[in-house]
C-alpha cells in the first residue's frame, strides 16, 4: 500500500502523539512500582514489627510486676503465678512472630541480640517461677533477684532499641512514600503537558499538510477543468477542419458520379462511401469528446419529449430495416439534462438496436421509462435481436467496442451514452441474454420538482 504524502504525516503524527502518551504512562507506572513496593514494605515488614516489639516490651514490664506480687505472698500469690506463666509465653509467641517478618536493611545484628536477651530473661523468669511454686515458697536470694531484674532490663531494652530501629525506618519510609509521590505527581503533569505539547505540533503537521494536499488537489482539478475546455475547443477546430475539406472532396465526387464513364462513377462511389465513414468516425470522436464535459446544472429534460424527437428521427432507418418501433406509455418524468443530450443518448440506443436486428423474425424495438427506487428515472429500450454473448458485455460500452455481428459504425455510440450518463450523475448498463433479445438500459436522477419525483 502506497502512501501518499499528507496520509504519511498524519501516521507520523498519530504514532508521535500514541508514544508520547504511552511514555508518560510507562514513566508513571514505574514510579507507582516503587511507590507500592516502599508501601507494602511499610505495611508487611516495619509496621507489625512495631506491634509485635511493643506487646513484648509491656508484657515484659508487667512480668516485672507480677514478680514483686509473687515475692511479697499473699493471697493474689497463685493467681500472679499463673498470670505470670501466660505472659512468658506471650512474650516468646511475640518475639517468634517478630523473627519470622522479613529483616529490613540493618536489622538483622540488632534482631540476633534482641533474640539472646529476650532467651536469656525468659530462662531466669520461667527458673524463678518453678521454685516459687515449691511448697513451702522458697525466698530467691538477693544476688538471683539482682541478675532477673537485670536479665529483664536488658531484655526491654533490646526490645526498645530494636522499636526505635523500626520507628526511624517506618519514617524513612513513609518520607519516601511522600517524596515519591509529590514527584510522581509533579512529572506526571509535567509528561502530560510535554506529550500534549508534541501532540499539538504533530496535529498542526498533519494538518499543514493535508491543506497543502487539498490545496494541490483543487489546483489539478482547475488545471484539468482547463485541459478539458482546451480539448473540446480543440476537437471542435479538429473536427471542424477536417470535415471542411472534405465536403469539397464529396461535392466534386458527387459531379463526377455523373460522368458517363462507368469506371469514373464507380470510383466516385466508392471514395464517397469511404468519405462517410470518415464523416462518422470524425463526428463519433467528437461526441465522446464532449460527452464528458461538465454538464449544465440548471438543464431540465422531459423524458416523453425526447422520446418523440428520438423516435421520429429513428423511423426512416427503422423502416428501412422493418422494425416496429413501439413507444410506450411515459409518465411525466423530467431529467436535469438538455434535450440535445437525452435525445442523443435515446438515439444512439435505438440505432443501435436497429443496426444489429440481423435477421430475426419478430423485429421490435421498444421504447419505455419508470420511475425506480431512490428517485430515479429509468428509461429502457428493449430488442428482439440476437443478444450479446456474455463474454462481451463487461467491454461493450468501452470506446471502439462493438457487436460480434460485422455492421458499420465507429464503435462509440455505446461509450458515448456511458459517459453522458455518468456524467449526469446516473449510470447504463445491459440486460441480455444470446438470442433472447437485449435490454438497454440509462438510470438518471429525477429533477427535482418534477411530478414524478
Amino acid at each position: 500500500m502506497q502512501f501518499e504524502r499528507h496520509h504519511t504525516a498524519l501516521v507520523v503524527a498519530s504514532l508521535i502523539t500514541v508514544a508520547s502518551f504511552m511514555g508518560a504512562t510507562a514513566y508513571t507506572q514505574n514510579r507507582l512500582v516503587r511507590v507500592d513496593a516502599v508501601s507494602t514494605r511499610l505495611e508487611r515488614n516495619a509496621i507489625p514489627s512495631l506491634e509485635y516489639l511493643s506487646r513484648a516490651s509491656v508484657r515484659l514490664a508487667r512480668l516485672n510486676s507480677l514478680l514483686d506480687d509473687i515475692a511479697a505472698g499473699g493471697g493474689a500469690r497463685a493467681r500472679a503465678l499463673r498470670t505470670a506463666r501466660e505472659e512468658v509465653s506471650a512474650v516468646e509467641r511475640e518475639i517468634a512472630q517478630y523473627q519470622s517478618l522479613p529483616p529490613l536493611p540493618g536489622e538483622t545484628e540488632l534482631g540476633e541480640r534482641l533474640r539472646a536477651d529476650v532467651d536469656r530473661a525468659v530462662r531466669l523468669v520461667r527458673t524463678n517461677i518453678d521454685e516459687q511454686e515449691v511448697l513451702p515458697p522458697v525466698m530467691p536470694d538477693q544476688r538471683g533477684r539482682d541478675a532477673l531484674n537485670d536479665a529483664l532490663d536488658q531484655a526491654v531494652q533490646s526490645i526498645l532499641a530494636a522499636l526505635d530501629f523500626d520507628v526511624r525506618a517506618s519514617e524513612d519510609m513513609a518520607r519516601d512514600v511522600m517524596v515519591l509521590r509529590r514527584s510522581t505527581r509533579r512529572m506526571i503533569i509535567e509528561l502530560d503537558a510535554a506529550a500534549a505539547g508534541i501532540a499539538l505540533v504533530a496535529v498542526v503537521i498533519a494538518y499543514r499538510a493535508s491543506r497543502r494536499h487539498d490545496q494541490l488537489l483543487h489546483d489539478h482539478s482547475l488545471l484539468l477543468g482547463a485541459r478539458v475546455e482546451e480539448l473540446d475547443r480543440f476537437a471542435g477546430r479538429v473536427a471542424h477542419d477536417v470535415l471542411s475539406p472534405l465536403g469539397a472532396v464529396s461535392a466534386g465526387l458527387g459531379l463526377i458520379a455523373r460522368s458517363p464513364d462507368a469506371q469514373a462513377r464507380n470510383y466516385a462511389e466508392r471514395s464517397q462511401r469511404a468519405l462517410g465513414r470518415v464523416h462518422q468516425l470524425v463526428a463519433g470522436l467528437l461526441a465522446f469528446a464532449r460527452s464528458g464535459a461538465r454538464p449544465d446544472p440548471a438543464a431540465r429534460c422531459r423524458v416523453d419529449t425526447a422520446f418523440a424527437t428520438a423516435v421520429a428521427d429513428c423511423a426512416d432507418v427503422a423502416a428501412e430495416q422493418h422494425v416496429d418501433l413501439v413507444v410506450e406509455a411515459c409518465p411525466p418524468i423530467e431529467v436535469p439534462c438538455t434535450p440535445a443530450v437525452m435525445t442523443s443518448m435515446l438515439e444512439n440506443l435505438v440505432r443501435n438496436a436497429i443496426k444489429y436486428m440481423g435477421d430475426r423474425p419478430v423485429r421490435r424495438v421498444v421504447v419505455r421509462a419508470r420511475v425506480v427506487p431512490n428517485e430515479k428515472a429509468r428509461i429502457e429500450v428493449q430488442d428482439t435481436g440476437p443478444g450479446v454473448p456474455s463474454e462481451l458485455q463487461a467491454t461493450l460500452f468501452q470506446p471502439f467496442v462493438r457487436g460480434q455481428h460485422e455492421v458499420g459504425g465507429t464503435g462509440l455510440g455505446l461509450a458515448t451514452v456511458k459517459r453522458l450518463a455518468e456524467s449526469h450523475g446516473g449510470s447504463a448498463g445491459l440486460d441480455s441474454t444470446l438470442g433472447s433479445g437485449s435490454l438497454f438500459w440509462i438510470e438518471l436522477p429525477i429533477a427535482r420538482g418534477s411530478q414524478a419525483a
